[in-house]
């Protein structure tokens, strides 16, 4: 008998099936490279992150420059909706979409009549509608120092500390106006403690609003406890009154000029 050649429309009806071992080695492969690729990606997307973030703050930096170089004179402490410093930057910076890191979104599930502190991963905010109150319809991963408000007017800390205007800047490239913080403002002093979870911060010392390892290699944690005198991990980004932005680890905090006289304490608090 003679064979029958195989035509174009004719194929094998036997195909040769990966052995077990090969699945394996192949399933490894992906692994490794997934293991390789992932990281990676993570850290572009950190960076891209932290890219917006100081975006969003030279913006509302140059919002605060406008306002004090227009009307000579920095923020008024406001306690009612339409002088809360997020409402009077809207003159010069009307998108509210720049006060929201995209590391620190609102939260999925907000309370629309409440409000709630942030952390390192979500957005502070105020109610809604209900009560009216100086929050009210706010929302933000930032925060201001609160030294920045202009002396003058109710609610002032201390006046001899506030920055009036732009000639009372005494380190310019050192005196933050806003940054990456878990509510709306602080009055750092140098004798602060810093938060002791910098996934969260705190809110039993000014300085630990502030102290919120939203960026760099730890990012992203839900817990982060961090024991009294171990190096504070983490950074926060920051603009400052020369209209300059920059990542300032949680550890240099308080080297920074954050009042009118201040003088930074040789060793941080523990």
């Amino acid at each position: 008998m003679h064979a029958i050649p195989r035509g174009p429309g004719r194929r094998d009806s036997h195909h040769r099936a990966f052995t077990l071992i090969e699945l394996l080695v192949v399933v490894a492969i992906i692994a490794i490279l997934a293991g390789m690729l992932l990281p990676a990606l993570a850290r572009a997307k950190a960076k891209g992150q932290a890219a917006v973030c100081l975006n969003n703050l030279k913006q509302m930096g140059l919002g605060q420059i406008m306002y004090v170089t227009e009307t000579g004179k920095t923020f008024p402490v406001g306690y009612n909706p339409s002088n809360f410093w997020m409402a009077v930057i809207r003159r010069d910076v009307p998108a509210d979409k720049i006060r929201l890191c995209p590391t620190a979104p609102v939260p999925v599930k907000r309370n629309p009549t409440g409000e709630a502190i942030g952390t390192a991963t979500a957005a502070w905010y105020g109610p809604l509608k209900t009560p009216i109150q100086w929050n009210t319809g706010f929302e933000s991963s930032y925060g201001m120092n609160g030294w920045m408000y202009s002396p003058v007017g109710e609610g002032v800390a201390d006046p001899a500390k506030q920055f009036a205007g732009e000639s009372s800047y005494e380190n310019p490239t050192k005196t933050p106006i806003f940054g990456d913080c878990n509510w709306a403002d602080a009055w750092p002093l140098p004798s602060d403690t810093p938060a002791r979870d910098v996934a969260t911060g705190g809110n039993s010392a000014m300085m630990q609003r502030f102290c919120i390892s939203r960026h760099g290699s730890v990012s992203g944690r839900k817990v982060l406890a961090v024991p009294a005198g171990a190096p504070l991990p983490g950074a926060i980004d920051m603009v400052f009154t020369d209209g300059h932005v920059e990542s300032v680890k949680l550890e240099q905090l308080w080297s920074l000029s954050w009042y009118r006289g201040y003088k930074a304490p040789d060793v941080r608090p523990k």
